[in-house]
C-alpha cells in the first residue's frame, strides 16, 4: 500500500530526563525534546494484517491537523515542535474516515462496507487512570499518527473498538463521498466536546464564551458553544479567512487576534462589563492567550486550554481566586460518549463539520497538502485516498 512515512533522528536534549520505559519503547512523551530532523516521503509499506480483535479500513480521507503541523516545524536545533507523544517512523493522520476492509473474528459491532470514523487513543484499559476512569490519560497509551501507523494510507489496521459507524449520516449528506468527508473532520470535534462537557462540565445555556484560535478545533468549539446556547461567542483569530469561517460556524464577533483593542477590552465592552464566562484556548499560543483570559475571566468563569504549546505562560492567580475561576487543562477525545454524541448531534442537523474543509490533495501530493496546510490559511486540508 501507499503511505506518507514521518521519520526523524532519535536524539534527546542532554537536559530532557528520559525514562526507562522511553529507551524501551522508543516512544518519547515530550517530542519536542527527543525527536529532530523530521522528513517525509510517500512510500510503498506492506499492507496491514487484521488481527482477531482488529478491523482494517479502506481510508477514503484524512485531515491534517495542527499537531500534524508541529512534527514538521522545528526549533533552531532542529527539533520537532510537537510536545506530546510520538515514536517515528510512523504514518501520520488521526483525522480518519473509510470504509471497513476487513474485521477480525472476535468483533461483533461492525461488518465489510460499514462507514466509519476513527477514535485515534488506543487505550489499555488495565492501567490505573483507564480503570479509574480517565482513559485519556492512560498510562499505556498508544495514539494512532503519533505513536503507531495513522491513516495518511490507503489502508489502517486499528483496534475495531476505536472505530465508530458514520451510517447514520448517510441520511443528512446523501452520497457516501460526503459522508466520508464529514467523517474525516469528526475528531476535533470531539476533542472540542471533551473539553466542553467532559473536562470542564458547567457550561450553560446563556453563557458569555470566547475561543482564541479558529483552526479546526476552535471551529469545533464555537459550533458546539452555538449548539449548547452560547448568546455571545467572539473568536480571536489572526487570518481573515478563518475569522469569516468562525462567523459561519457560529460566532457572534470575530476579531483580529492582534487587533487595535485587547481580547480583554473587547470582552468587557461585549459583555457589558461581566466578562467571559467560558473562554477556550485553541491558538496553542499561551503568552498571549493567556493573560487576556485571565484578565477577561467573569466570575465563576472557566478557562478551557486545548490548544499545545511547549513554551511557559505566567499567570497571576489571585485575580482567578477573587472570581472564583478556573483553568481547566483538557486533552484527549475518548471515552465518555463523547464519539456518538457528536455524531448523534451531527446527523440531527445541530453540527456540520463539512464547512471547515477548503482544501483537498491526493496522498500522492502529500507534501502539497502539508504546504497549503502550514500557511493556517482557510481551513481544513483533506488529503483523499480513496
Amino acid at each position: 500500500m501507499q503511505a506518507a512515512v514521518i521519520s526523524a533522528e532519535w536524539a534527546p536534549r542532554p537536559d530532557y530526563p528520559l525514562s526507562e520505559e522511553e529507551r524501551r519503547t522508543r516512544t518519547a512523551r515530550v517530542g519536542s525534546s527527543v525527536w529532530k530532523h523530521p522528513q517525509v516521503a510517500v512510500q510503498e509499506l506492506p499492507d496491514p494484517v487484521c488481527g482477531p480483535e482488529d478491523a482494517v479500513v479502506r481510508v477514503a480521507a484524512a485531515g491534517l491537523c495542527g499537531s500534524d503541523l508541529h512534527f514538521f516545524e522545528t526549533d533552531a536545533d532542529g527539533y520537532m515542535h510537537y510536545p506530546g507523544l510520538a515514536r517515528f517512523p510512523s504514518v501520520p493522520g488521526h483525522e480518519v474516515a473509510g470504509e471497513v476492509a476487513a474485521v477480525g473474528e472476535r468483533v461483533q459491532h461492525l461488518r465489510r462496507g460499514d462507514l466509519v470514523c476513527l477514535d485515534d487513543m488506543v487505550c489499555c484499559g488495565a492501567c490505573e487512570a483507564c480503570r479509574r476512569g480517565f482513559p485519556n490519560q492512560c498510562e499505556h497509551l498508544e495514539d494512532v499518527g503519533f505513536t503507531m501507523n495513522g491513516g495518511c494510507a490507503e489502508l489502517l489496521r486499528v483496534p475495531a473498538r476505536n472505530l465508530w459507524s458514520i451510517n447514520s449520516l448517510r441520511a443528512r449528506y446523501g452520497g457516501k463521498e460526503q459522508v466520508l468527508e464529514a467523517g474525516a473532520v469528526i475528531e476535533p470535534f470531539t476533542v472540542a466536546y471533551n473539553a466542553l462537557f467532559e473536562c470542564a462540565g458547567r457550561i450553560k445555556p446563556g453563557a458569555f464564551a470566547a475561543v482564541y484560535g479558529a483552526g479546526a478545533i476552535g471551529l469545533a468549539a464555537v459550533q458546539l458553544l452555538r449548539a449548547s446556547g452560547g448568546a455571545q461567542i467572539a473568536v480571536f483569530e489572526h487570518h481573515a479567512q478563518r475569522r469569516e469561517l468562525a462567523l459561519r460556524f457560529g460566532a457572534h464577533h470575530a476579531f483580529p487576534a492582534n487587533g487595535a483593542q485587547p481580547a480583554r477590552a473587547v470582552l468587557r465592552e461585549l459583555t457589558g462589563g461581566a466578562g467571559a464566562d467560558v473562554q477556550v484556548e485553541a491558538a496553542g499560543a499561551f503568552r498571549h492567550t493567556m493573560p487576556e483570559m485571565e484578565a477577561a475571566a467573569a466570575t465563576g468563569g472557566q478557562i478551557i486550554i486545548i490548544g499545545r504549546d511547549r513554551n511557559p505562560a505566567a499567570v497571576q492567580l489571585e485575580h482567578l481566586q477573587v472570581k472564583k475561576a478556573n483553568i481547566i487543562a483538557a486533552m484527549g477525545n475518548t471515552g465518555h460518549g463523547t464519539y456518538p454524541n457528536v455524531i448523534r448531534m451531527i446527523a440531527a442537523g445541530l453540527l456540520d463539520p463539512t464547512p471547515m474543509i477548503t482544501h483537498r490533495f491526493a496522498l500522492r501530493d502529500f507534501a502539497g497538502a502539508l504546504a497549503q496546510a502550514q500557511t493556517r490559511q482557510g481551513g481544513k486540508v483533506l488529503v483523499k485516498i480513496g
